[in-house]
C-alpha cells in the first residue's frame, strides 16, 4: 500500500509542478508581450526626441552642447546623430567634431592614424631622445604642473611611448601604471567608455624599445 501511495503523491506533485511551470510560462509571455509593447513605445519616444535633439544640434552645430542640454553622455550623442540624420555630415561639420572624435576613439587610434601621414623625418623627431636641459624641463612641468600625459606628450612634441620611456629612465616612474592620473590616462588613450580596472597597462614602454631602431 505504501508503494501505492508513494506513487499517487508523485503524480499529484508531478501534476502541481506541470501546473506551476504552465502559470509561469504564461507569465513569462505576458511579460515578454509588455516588454515588446513597452519598448514600442520608447522607441517612438525616442524618434520624436531625435527630432528635437537633432534640430538643436544642427542649430548650434554642437556636439558637446546639446548631449549637455538634453542630458546625454556626449559619446553616446555622437554615435547617434548619423543614425538619426541618415549620414556622417551633419556630425563632421560639427565646430567639435575634431575634439570630440579624439575622446571618443581615444588618442591611441587617432595618433595611429595621424602617423600613417608622417614623413620618417617627423616620426623619428617624436621618437628622439631630448638634450639633458630638454628633458629636465618635461621631467619639471610633469612633478609640478597640472598638465596630463598626453598635454605633456604633445607639449615637448613626443610620442607617448616616448614619453613614459623618458620618465622610466629618468627614474621618475617605475612602471607604467606608476605614472601620475594613469586612470584618467587610461581613458584618454584608450577612448570614451572605458575604465581602467587598476591593474591593466598598455605595454607603452616596451613598444618605445620595440618600435625603435636598435644601433
Amino acid at each position: 500500500m505504501s508503494r501505492y501511495f508513494c506513487a499517487d503523491a508523485i503524480c499529484e506533485e508531478n501534476k502541481v509542478l506541470r501546473e506551476t511551470i504552465a502559470s509561469l510560462e504564461s507569465q513569462i509571455q505576458r511579460l515578454k508581450d509588455k516588454n515588446r509593447t513597452l519598448n514600442q513605445v520608447i522607441d517612438a519616444r525616442n524618434q520624436e526626441d531625435a527630432v528635437e535633439i537633432l534640430e538643436y544640434f544642427h542649430s548650434c552645430s554642437s556636439i558637446r552642447n546639446t548631449a549637455w542640454k538634453y542630458n546625454m553622455e556626449m559619446e553616446d550623442l555622437y554615435e547617434s546623430i548619423p543614425e538619426w540624420d541618415g549620414c556622417r555630415d551633419g556630425l563632421q561639420s560639427a565646430d567639435d567634431y575634431h575634439e570630440c572624435r579624439i575622446e571618443v576613439i581615444g588618442r591611441q587610434e587617432y595618433d595611429e592614424e595621424q602617423e600613417c601621414d608622417m614623413e620618417p623625418e617627423e616620426l623619428e623627431h617624436l621618437m628622439r631622445t631630448p638634450e639633458p636641459e630638454e628633458i629636465t624641463k618635461i621631467i619639471t612641468d610633469y612633478k609640478n604642473t597640472s598638465l596630463g600625459l598626453y598635454d605633456l606628450a604633445d607639449k615637448y612634441e613626443l610620442k607617448i611611448n616616448n614619453l613614459f620611456r623618458l620618465l622610466k629612465e629618468n627614474k621618475v616612474i617605475e612602471k607604467e601604471t606608476d605614472a601620475k592620473n594613469y586612470q584618467s590616462f587610461y581613458v584618454e588613450h584608450n577612448g570614451a567608455g572605458t575604465e581602467w580596472d587598476h591593474k591593466s597597462e598598455f605595454g607603452l614602454i616596451d613598444a618605445f624599445y620595440d618600435a625603435k631602431p636598435h644601433p
